[in-house]
């Protein structure tokens, strides 16, 4: 891992925060003058350690999904497997062909079942 210099990271971090469109290469050309080290840095390490930080840092937080929801959709699978085995023992279980038709033509009592979570 690339050693920080304070003295660059807070050039960068000064220059982003007064001009948020400045490049990556134009940092880069500021902290070489800065400091000798950056110059061992390709340009893609200088980005990476250096301006990616600070945006990083300065950046809005995203919204995390909680964990609730998750559990929620996982009920939902759950309901809605349950009535698909159901529905699926109910077919196998069809002795003649017409009582076959029977629960395959009442696909949407089905579907019902699953849309209203009963």
């Amino acid at each position: 891992m690339a050693v920080v210099i304070d003295r660059v990271m807070n050039m960068v971090r000064d220059e982003i925060v007064r001009n948020p469109e400045i490049t990556s290469p134009e940092l880069f050309e500021k902290a070489k003058k800065l400091d000798r080290g950056i110059r061992a840095l390709s340009p893609r390490q200088f980005n990476a350690t250096y301006p990616l930080q600070v945006r990083r840092s300065i950046a809005p937080r995203r919204p995390r999904v909680r964990r609730a929801a998750r559990k929620g959709s996982a009920s939902g699978r759950e309901h809605v497997r349950g009535v698909l085995l159901e529905f699926a023992r109910t077919v196998a279980g069809a002795e003649d062909p017409g009582e076959l038709v029977d629960v395959i033509g009442n696909l949407d009592v089905w579907i019902e079942r699953i849309a209203d979570g009963k």
